[in-house]
């Protein structure tokens, strides 16, 4: 059976919907500002880094097969820790690309528990249990080798109600109350790849899990060649 509270966990590392939406546009009638208002105070975003590894790791080609078309301009990319991430935006499309090394993934996984034990949707026995069962295999998380979390990312997939040693998770994940998103994560070598996507009317299948699955080894190749 999967516990939709456990699946929860795995993207943590794809960054976030507060990324998604910084890139959705203007408000939701689509209205320019008032004149003569005051214009609200914005976070300067880091410079766009095209040479990041995470914008590497992904082709043209593989990007078109997610989003059913072109999804070539660099958005965003940036990186620190050993940390890489590079987004592509097109007209209704975004695709983003996550990787770090595993034992800093998991570093967050303590406090995203904390914060599913507290939430108000989280009120199911099965959830509870799962909940306690992460909240102890994760009790060293701070100090993972990148070894031992990619095996804890497997348990807790296995948890999530995926196949017994899986690498490789894939979620649909809210974007906005009417359009959602996929997620699919992979941790193998010590490394931890995320590729998060939206394009409109997006519903997760296994003909789309089977298709992110398939980028994600790709893009875990290209990350391990890369050295």
């Amino acid at each position: 059976m999967t516990h939709s509270v456990i699946r929860r966990l795995l993207p943590v590392a794809a960054a976030s919907l507060v990324l998604l939406s910084a890139c959705s546009g203007g408000g939701s009638d689509g209205s320019e500002a008032k004149a003569g208002a005051t214009p609200s105070a914005t976070p300067t975003a880091p410079p766009v880094d095209p040479e990041q590894v995470a914008c590497k790791i992904l082709t043209a080609s593989d990007r078109t097969e997610l989003a059913g078309a072109a999804v070539d301009d660099v958005v965003a990319a940036s990186g620190a820790d050993g940390s890489s991430q590079c987004r592509w935006q097109a007209e209704s499309a975004l695709i983003q690309v996550t990787t770090l090394p595993a034992k800093e993934w998991a570093k967050s996984l303590p406090d995203v528990v904390k914060q599913l034990e507290s939430s108000t949707d989280v009120s199911s026995a099965a959830d509870k249990k799962d909940l306690a069962t992460a909240k102890k295999l994760l009790a060293g998380a701070a100090t993972f080798t990148d070894a031992q979390a990619c095996n804890a990312f497997t348990t807790l997939a296995e948890l999530g109600g995926d196949g017994e040693g899986t690498r490789t998770t894939v979620t649909s994940i809210p974007i906005t109350e009417t359009e959602s998103g996929i997620s699919g994560q992979t941790c193998s070598g010590g490394e931890l790849t995320s590729i998060l996507y939206s394009v409109p009317g997006l519903k997760q299948t296994d003909a789309v899990d089977k298709t992110v699955s398939t980028i994600l080894d790709r893009a875990q190749k290209r990350l391990a060649a890369k050295g």
